[in-house]
């Protein structure tokens, strides 16, 4: 096995450590204060090892950028990303602690993803123990969870500096398969505006906004497409005040994705083109695409084989796959910045009661990020 997984053994016990203290330091989307409280508690790690903490200002929680020793920086480097914020609000640590069992570790965002933060430390202290500092910047940013609306033209930025991007979000399924694509994630709102009526007295005189919804949500539906992978899912529909009212007002929310931009753009078209079944009802579309895909391509595969090889390097084996959950790296694909995804840990059960991370993991793929961070 190579010297990075070596040296990446030896200070598992260290990473463990801190890898806990995170997932204890509970920092919940748009909780600014508790993800301020996590930055500056994953900056208070990576001090020791001689990298520079910056915290840029957020609504929802200050981003942290960690950039290496001065004798090294500069652009050119790796960027790695990832972010601090979680999907458990504040208080569920008293009921789904971090608790360890057999090579399982659990806890709130013990897989997504203070793991991911977990393997970039011990990472790149394996690589300051061996003396071979690499040119890379980690970026950890606050709102990933809900968007990454304040934090994406950073994010962005510093992709733009770098040769190439490691997303630190968890691996796929429980062999820890590296993601190469992901989908294009596109959010609207579908709103109706009709006329209100008495529903016993004057019925026929009102136009009803949910029953026009209903109609387009079953159009909406027929527009997925399993075998060229776009879905297009109406997740939440309200509207109306009381039921002897014919409703003038409902809301429908869409969740659309596809694989490549063309088509997630042909979905858009069609939504904004929506004409009403009832002359007395008006549509409304609003909201647009929140990620581009992550598109497949030469030089994301070209990272992956990189990334394998530093793999074998170390006795491991690796695979890839697409994905149709959407990260930050859809954004530094997108930029045409060569992107690879899944470097964080190997779990299961995420933004559910039962998260878990396999312990084992930590240290593989320490040893990988390392490997890559090295060549």
């Amino acid at each position: 096995m190579n010297g990075e997984w070596r040296v990446a053994a030896a200070r598992e016990p260290e990473a463990m450590a801190w890898w806990r203290r995170w997932v204890e330091r509970e920092s919940p989307s748009g909780d600014k204060a508790a993800i301020d409280s996590c930055g500056r508690e994953v900056a208070a790690a990576f001090g020791p090892l001689g990298w520079r903490a910056e915290f840029v200002a957020g609504a929802e929680g200050d981003h942290l950028i960690l950039r290496p020793p001065e004798e090294i920086a500069g652009g050119g480097g790796m960027l790695l990303l990832g972010h601090l914020d979680t999907v458990y609000p504040i208080g569920t640590l008293a009921r789904m602690p971090w608790w360890e069992e057999g090579d399982r570790v659990y806890g709130p965002g013990v897989m997504d993803m203070k793991g991911g933060i977990a393997v970039a430390w011990l990472a790149l202290r394996a690589l300051t123990a061996g003396g071979a500092l690499p040119a890379a910047t980690l970026l950890l940013v606050a709102d990933e969870e809900t968007g990454s609306g304040g934090s994406r033209a950073l994010t962005e930025r510093l992709a733009r500096k770098a040769r190439a991007v490691l997303v630190l979000e968890p691996a796929a399924g429980e062999t820890g398969k590296l993601k190469t694509a992901r989908k294009g994630i596109a959010n609207f709102t579908l709103r109706a505006e009709g006329r209100a009526a008495h529903a016993g007295v004057d019925y026929f005189a009102g136009s009803n906004a949910i029953v026009e919804l209903a109609r387009q949500a079953v159009e909406l539906a027929s527009w997925s497409d399993e075998r060229r992978g776009i879905t297009v899912n109406c997740g939440v529909i309200h509207g109306g005040t009381r039921s002897n009212v014919v409703p003038a007002e409902a809301e429908l929310a869409v969740d659309a994705r596809a694989w490549t931009a063309a088509d997630l753009a042909a979905v858009e078209t069609r939504l904004r083109r929506l004409r009403a079944v009832d002359a007395g009802v008006r549509l409304a579309v609003t909201g647009g695409v929140n990620r581009p895909p992550m598109e497949r391509g030469p030089a994301g595969m070209a990272l992956f084989a990189r990334a394998r090889a530093a793999a074998q390097a170390a006795g491991l084996a690796l695979e890839e796959c697409a994905t149709g959950g959407g990260s930050d790296g859809n954004f530094t694909a997108a930029l045409g910045i060569p992107t690879l995804d899944g470097m964080g840990v190997v779990g299961g059960g995420a933004h559910s009661p039962g998260e878990w991370a396999a312990r084992h993991s930590l240290v593989d793929r320490a040893a990988v990020l390392a490997g890559m961070l090295a060549g």
